[in-house]
């Protein structure tokens, strides 16, 4: 059976797409994610209980040009992780947060 998780978006880094305050159902994983799928993910550390992005690389792929400052030594995205984006244009994504470990993902919402 696969599992649902109800989320919260908090702040708007997604939008257009998704607004602050929106309720999603996010689909829990039994694969990896998907290029272009909107994912539901915890950041270790972090006051917030999750973060809304979309997935701009997985594993294999070509490090994106836009991140490549940020992690030089890395030309591909590693196994088990993948470099995450927002829609909106100033929000954080993987500059900031990093590459994304994908036991941390908690689902993907449908449709994304």
């Amino acid at each position: 059976m696969i599992g649902w998780l109800r989320v919260t978006v908090v702040g708007h880094s997604m939008s257009p797409t998704l607004r602050d305050g929106q309720r999603l159902i996010a689909r829990r994983l039994r694969r990896g994610p998907r290029l272009g799928e909107v994912i539901v993910f915890r950041v270790p550390d972090e006051t917030l209980p999750h973060r809304i992005k979309r997935v701009a690389a997985v594993a294999g792929d070509p490090m994106p040009d836009w991140l490549t400052p940020v992690l030089p030594d890395l030309p591909h995205v590693p196994d088990g992780h993948v470099a995450v984006v927002g829609d909106n244009p100033w929000s954080q994504d993987s500059r900031q947060l990093g590459l994304i470990d994908c036991r941390d993902i908690l689902g993907a919402v449908p449709g994304s």
